[in-house]
């Protein structure tokens, strides 16, 4: 980690984290690091759910997947790829 800097916290949340911090055996700084972790993957799960879109667009996926299959015919045998389109 870099240099530090100090934020203003309310003292309630400065209490949370500091009782975390010690149940942990962590720093305060892991504490909030973690928090900022956990919720950044959050986000990034939910914008990736999003982007896979609703049943009808995963349906036309799979589709065109079906579609084209046909042209990879390399000698493989098909696989099944219905649990992820």
């Amino acid at each position: 980690m870099g240099g530090s800097a100090a934020i203003k916290v309310s003292v309630e949340l400065r209490d949370r984290i500091a009782k975390l911090a010690e149940d942990r055996h962590l720093t305060m700084a892991d504490v909030v690091e973690h928090a900022l972790d956990v919720a950044e993957e959050s986000e990034f799960w939910t914008e990736s759910r999003s982007a896979m879109g609703t049943h009808a667009a995963v349906a036309d996926l799979r589709s065109q997947s079906e579609r084209f299959a046909s042209s990879l015919s390399d000698g493989l045998e098909r696989e099944d790829w219905s649990d992820v389109l």
